[in-house]
């Protein structure tokens, strides 16, 4: 009957057991009138408790270990690729790919729970990593190249999906399999580039400034095919697209709320509040924002981005020395904890076991994402300042990606849209994209340091 409940492995539990159901035996016969049933019910009771402290004790050292071997292996992958003069964000990369590994993955995340929690943090690292861009970025930059980043964001969108579609179409796949796999390759993952931009020193260049507004204008056509494809999925209907402006100006409404009450309380609690309440509003505000944001469907980035936007112009009402300290707090958590996770995290979901399923589909899956990121953005040369290097570099930064697409990929191998060895290759394009424009910014950057602007 004992164990059935809990399997007692050690002496102490066993003696503590015995010790248990000796007090309650020894108890007035009037208590123990039936003892069989006040046996069974307190020790079920004891060994409920007993088991869940256990667990909870075993969980907790597990997520513990897990969390140390992420950012350990995170950490060593980025100092020696800083060593031996490569991108530091592929080492972090490739050290998920190491973890990723199916032996090596089986061993560290036995409990499935800690991959959960790693995606949580992946989440967070990806909301900080945005925020703080939002916080750094220059503006005035940022409003001076507009009409640019939408032509580029526009090109660079555009000329993926129809060269993806046409592809897949004439290998005989259904007009859906076709729109999906030309619309994942066609976004972008803003959260990889930027990171690239702040580790070379040139997020705050007119280039930099570009690729980020770019980024971000993409996002919106990202959050537009996210939804056409999950509408389809379901088997909904396309008018409810329509509400998507509605839903975006609604958020902006709401965020420019929050964003003048935040700058009004930043005017009043000036100087009476220490610097730690005030970064504490910062990440309030940012995760707020980017909830309300995932809220009407238009995804955490672009919320996180915007509070970063707005937190930059709402800090300016403080001391000069107290705004800089708060965004190197900002920056100090970001770079040092939060982010590791998110892009070890891209490495450690690649499968492995489709790598190799259909070799044809992948090389031309790399080439076309490749080819069509910077077709798409030369195009703009004719209506652009920008020369053309300038815009093949760009080009380059819009080829990142691991994040969104994935999402789409996912979703619709889930519903039937895509078969395995179209996502797989979808997958695989998203890893070798992310992990080349670091290489190609840090090479240009060598060879021509004005090149940035």
């Amino acid at each position: 009957m004992f164990l059935e409940f809990c399997k007692i492995e050690t002496l102490t539990s066993q003696f503590i057991v015995r010790f248990f159901l000796k007090k309650r035996l020894d108890a007035p016969a009037t208590y123990v009138a039936n003892p069989t049933c006040i046996y069974v019910k307190d020790l079920k009771v004891f060994i409920e408790m007993k088991c869940g402290r256990e667990k909870e004790g075993k969980l907790m050292l597990s997520v513990i270990v897990v969390l140390a071997i992420v950012l350990g292996t995170a950490f060593l992958f980025n100092e020696s690729f800083k060593k031996i003069g490569l991108p530091p964000v592929v080492g972090q990369i490739i050290g998920g790919l190491v973890l990723g590994v199916p032996i090596i993955k089986t061993l560290i995340f036995e409990d499935p729970k800690t991959v959960e929690i790693v995606d949580l943090l992946a989440v967070l690292g990806i909301i900080f990593l945005l925020l703080l861009v939002g916080l750094e970025i220059d503006i005035e930059k940022i409003l001076e190249s507009s009409k640019e980043a939408v032509m580029i964001s526009f090109g660079a969108a555009i000329v993926p999906l129809i060269l993806g579609f046409l592809f897949l179409k004439m290998l005989g796949y259904s007009f859906i399999a076709s729109l999906i796999f030309g619309g994942a390759l066609s976004v972008t993952a803003e959260g990889t580039t930027v990171k690239v931009l702040i580790d070379a020193n040139a997020l705050n260049t007119k280039l930099g400034a570009i690729i980020v507004s770019a980024g971000a204008i993409d996002d919106v056509f990202e959050v537009l095919f996210l939804s056409l494809v999950t509408i389809v999925g379901f088997g909904g209907s396309l008018s409810q697209l329509a509400f998507l402006p509605l839903e975006f100006l609604i958020f902006i409404i709401i965020a420019f709320v929050f964003f003048k009450v935040v700058s009004r309380m930043l005017g009043v609690i000036k100087g009476s509040v220490d610097k730690v309440e005030l970064f504490s509003l910062v990440i309030i505000f940012a995760l707020i924002i980017a909830a309300l944001s995932e809220t009407f469907e238009l995804g955490y980035l672009i919320g996180a981005l915007v509070a970063g936007f707005l937190m930059q112009i709402s800090l300016r009402r403080l001391r000069e020395k107290d705004e800089t300290e708060i965004v190197f707090a900002t920056r100090l958590i970001t770079l040092a904890f939060a982010v590791p996770f998110f892009f070890v995290n891209v490495g450690l979901n690649f499968n492995y076991d489709y790598l190799l399923s259909n070799v044809f589909l992948l090389l031309f899956t790399i080439a076309i994402a490749f080819a069509g990121k910077i077709l798409g953005t030369l195009m703009v040369k004719p209506f652009s300042k920008l020369n053309a290097k300038q815009l093949y570099l760009i080009g380059w930064g819009m080829n990142s990606r691991g994040a969104v697409e994935l999402v789409i990929a996912l979703l619709a191998l889930r519903h039937g849209l895509i078969v395995q060895e179209v996502f797989s290759a979808l997958v695989s394009m998203a890893i070798v994209t992310t992990l080349v424009f670091p290489f190609v910014l840090q090479h240009e950057i060598k060879v021509n340091p004005e090149v940035m602007g």
